[in-house]
C-alpha cells in the first residue's frame, strides 16, 4: 500500500473515539411511536442507522489495524545504522484530545446539514493530517500499545 493510504487509514484511525461518541450522541432511544405502540427491532435500527454505521467503521478499522499491523510491522532483520536522536512524538496526545475530541463532542449532529458540515471539516482535516507529520498525534495508537518515535540517524535520515 502506499504510504498516503497507510497515512488516511492511520488519520481515520486517530478518530474512532470520535465516531464512538458521535454514535452515542446520535443515537435514537425510542422504542415506541406517537401512539405508544412498540417498535419492531427492524425500525429502531433503521432510526440509528449513522450510530450503528459509526460503531461498525469503528471496529473495522480496529480490526483492520490490527491485522496490518500484525502483518507488516514485525522486525525484518536487523539493519545497522547508528542512532543520532531519538524523539518521542506522543507529547501532543493531551493537544490532539483538546483541539479535536472536545469541539465534535460540542457539535451538533441532529440534521443532514450538520452532518454534511461535520463531513465537510473532518476531510478537512484529513487531507492536512495525510500531508503532514500530524500522524504522530494518533493517541489511539496508544490504545493498543504502540509509541511512535522519530530516529534520526547520523547520516542525516529520520
Amino acid at each position: 500500500m502506499t504510504q498516503g493510504i497507510i497515512r488516511y487509514i492511520l488519520f481515520l484511525l486517530a478518530y474512532v473515539p470520535i465516531y464512538l461518541i458521535a454514535a452515542l450522541k446520535t443515537i435514537d432511544p425510542t422504542t415506541t411511536d406517537k401512539c405508544g405502540f412498540k417498535l419492531t427491532s427492524n425500525q429502531i435500527a433503521l432510526n440509528n442507522v449513522i450510530p450503528i454505521l459509526l460503531v461498525i467503521v469503528s471496529f473495522l478499522l480496529i480490526i483492520y489495524f490490527k491485522i496490518y499491523s500484525k502483518l507488516t510491522l514485525k522486525p525484518k532483520g536487523n539493519p545497522l545504522f547508528t542512532i543520532k536522536t531519538i524523539k518521542a512524538q506522543h507529547k501532543e496526545y493531551i493537544s490532539y484530545l483538546g483541539t479535536y475530541i472536545l469541539p465534535f463532542v460540542a457539535l451538533e449532529t441532529k440534521t443532514v446539514f450538520d452532518m454534511i458540515a461535520v463531513t465537510f471539516m473532518f476531510l478537512t482535516i484529513g487531507f492536512i493530517f495525510s500531508k503532514t507529520k500530524l500522524i504522530y498525534t494518533n493517541p489511539t495508537l496508544t490504545f493498543f500499545g504502540y509509541d511512535i518515535f522519530e530516529i534520526e540517524t547520523e547520516d542525516g535520515k529520520t
